[in-house]
C-alpha cells in the first residue's frame, strides 16, 4: 500500500438524497440477517468498510462492524472508533444551546464580543454562524488548506486564516456551508465556558448520556481500536490523509461508535439533552439547513441529523421521529456511492423490495507516467459551475473541482475512469497531438460534457 495525500471530498460529490418510496413500517423484527448479507456483499466487493447501527425507540436492533482499521489489517469491531467529520457540527450546536438554555450566551450575541478581529464581526451573530448565514468564507475550500491541514497549528494562526479569508456575502443574506462558523462556535464555546472543547463536550452531552466512546480526536492509534481510513486505488485500499483534528475542531473533530452516535441523535431527538424549545428552534429549517442539523428525505419519512466526510471516512447518522428508528453509518473506506449504501439501509431497515447488488468485476489499470500526461489539464464546461483540472500525483491520476478537495480516479481503459464513492464515471475522448482533449462526467443520472482549455497542459 502506498500512501496518498488528503483525499477530502468536496461538498458537491456529496449526495444524500434519499430517493426511494417506503412502503411498510420498521418493525422490530428487523431482518438482520439481510443487512448483514448487504453490507457483506459490499464489504467482500471492496465498496465499504465501517461500522453500522440501526435503532428503534431506545433498543439496538442491528449493530454490526466490516472491514480493517490499519495498513496491517487489524480488523474492525463494534467498539472501533471512527473520525465522524462533520456530524461533529451537531454535538457543537447541542452545546451552543445548551449555553443560550443557561443564559451564558444569546443566539443573538455577535461575534465581536469573542472574536473582533472576524470580517463582519459587529454583525454575525451566533444564530447566522449556527445557520451557515455568516457569509465567512469557508477555509477548508481555499486551496492554501491543502498546505496544512496535517500539520500543527495554532489557534491564532486558525483566526488569521479566517482573518485574511474574508466573506462572500453580507451576514444573513444568503446560506452557503461553512465550516469556518463551526470552528469559531468551537473557540466560543471554550471561552464561555472557560475549558477545553473536549471538557465541555464531556460536561455538557458525553456525560450526561454515558457516551464513553466518544471524543475529540487526537491522532489515531489503531491499537486502541481507532480506525485509520483508506481510499481505493488502483484495486487496493491506500491509506489515506490524517487531518490534525486541532484544524476542523468544532467542525469535524469528533470521534465515535456507530451505536453512540445513534444514541446521540436519540437522545437528542427526545428531549435527554435539551429543552423543547431548544429543539424546536434547532428543527426549524430553512431548505435542508436547521441549527447544527440537516433534514433527509426517505420517500414521504423525514430523518434529522448530519452527515460528514474527512479524509476518506464518511458518515451518516439520523433520527425519524415518526418511527423513532435512528441509524448510523461511519465508514473508514467507501469504494461506492454514500447515497446508494444508505438507500440499501433503510429500505432494508423498512422491509421495502430491495435486491441486494450482484457487482460486475471491473478491473482497474496501471498507465504509464507519459501515458498519464494525456489527460492533464484544465476542462471546462458551459453547463458546470466549476472547472476540473485532472493531474498526477504519485504515479496516479487526480481530479479536482475548482475550490474542492482532489479524489483519485480508477483507471479501466484507455478512456475510461471513475470515482466509485461518489457514483463518478468519466470516459476522455477527442484525442490529438498526445492530448485527450475532451470527457464526459457522469453522476446521478446527470452528465456533463467537458472541453480542454486552450493553454492547459
Amino acid at each position: 500500500m502506498q500512501t496518498i495525500r488528503n483525499q477530502a471530498l468536496s461538498n458537491f460529490l456529496l449526495l444524500f438524497l434519499f430517493v426511494f418510496v417506503t412502503h411498510s413500517q420498521a418493525q422490530q423484527n428487523l431482518n438482520s440477517d439481510k443487512l448483514h448479507r448487504y453490507f457483506t456483499q459490499l464489504t467482500d466487493n471492496d465498496r465499504f468498510m465501517g461500522s453500522v447501527a440501526v435503532m428503534a425507540g431506545g433498543e439496538v436492533l442491528f449493530e454490526e462492524a466490516y472491514g480493517i482499521i490499519s495498513e496491517d489489517g487489524i480488523p474492525s469491531t463494534t467498539e472501533t472508533v471512527y473520525r465522524i467529520g462533520s456530524i461533529t457540527k451537531s454535538y457543537t450546536a447541542t452545546m451552543v444551546m445548551k449555553l443560550v438554555e443557561q443564559g451564558n450566551l444569546s443566539l443573538s450575541t455577535t461575534l465581536d464580543t469573542y472574536f473582533p478581529g472576524m470580517p463582519n464581526a459587529d454583525e454575525i451573530t451566533i444564530e447566522q454562524l449556527l445557520r451557515h448565514k455568516s457569509g465567512l468564507v469557508n477555509f477548508t475550500n481555499l486551496p492554501d488548506y491543502m498546505n496544512y491541514f496535517t500539520g500543527e497549528t495554532s489557534r491564532d494562526e486558525m483566526l488569521s486564516r479566517f482573518q485574511a479569508a474574508g466573506t462572500n456575502f453580507q451576514p444573513g443574506e444568503s446560506t452557503e456551508y461553512s465550516n469556518t462558523g463551526y470552528v469559531l462556535l468551537g473557540y466560543i464555546i471554550e471561552e464561555v465556558t472557560g475549558r477545553s472543547y473536549s471538557d465541555a463536550l464531556q460536561e455538557i452531552i458525553l456525560g450526561p448520556l454515558n457516551l464513553t466512546s466518544t471524543y475529540f480526536a487526537d491522532g489515531i492509534d489503531p491499537d486502541r481500536n481507532e480506525a485509520d481510513s483508506f481510499v481505493f486505488q488502483q484495486g487496493d485500499w491506500q491509506p489515506a490523509s490524517r487531518t490534525n483534528m486541532a484544524i476542523p475542531h468544532g467542525a469535524g473533530a469528533i470521534v465515535s461508535t456507530a451505536e453512540e452516535v445513534a444514541r446521540f441523535f436519540y437522545s437528542l431527538m427526545n428531549g435527554e439533552i435539551l429543552s423543547g424549545e431548544s429543539l424546536d428552534q434547532m428543527k426549524q429549517f430553512e431548505g435542508a439547513l436547521g441549527l447544527g442539523l440537516i433534514r433527509f428525505p426517505f420517500g414521504n419519512k423525514t430523518f434529522y441529523g448530519h452527515n460528514g466526510g474527512i479524509d476518506g471516512y464518511q458518515s451518516n447518522g439520523a433520527y425519524n421521529p415518526e418511527e423513532e428508528i435512528t441509524f448510523a453509518v461511519l465508514s473508514n473506506g467507501m469504494n461506492y456511492t454514500f447515497n446508494d449504501v444508505l438507500i440499501g439501509l433503510l429500505s432494508i431497515t423498512f422491509g421495502n423490495d430491495f435486491d441486494i447488488p450482484d457487482f460486475e468485476e471491473r478491473q482497474a489499470i496501471t498507465l504509464s507516467q507519459s501515458d498519464l500526461g494525456k489527460y492533464t489539464g484544465t476542462y471546462s464546461s458551459p453547463n458546470f459551475p466549476l472547472n476540473i483540472e485532472i493531474f498526477s500525483d504519485g504515479g496516479m491520476l487526480m481530479a479536482q473541482a475548482t475550490g474542492q478537495g482532489a479524489f483519485p480516479l480508477t483507471i479501466y481503459d484507455d478512456t475510461t475512469m471513475g470515482f466509485e464513492q461518489a457514483g463518478i464515471e468519466m470516459e476522455f475522448s477527442d484525442f490529438s497531438n498526445g492530448k485527450y482533449r475532451a470527457f464526459r462526467f457522469r453522476q446521478a443520472g446527470q452528465q456533463f460534457d467537458f472541453t480542454l482549455q486552450e493553454g492547459s497542459n
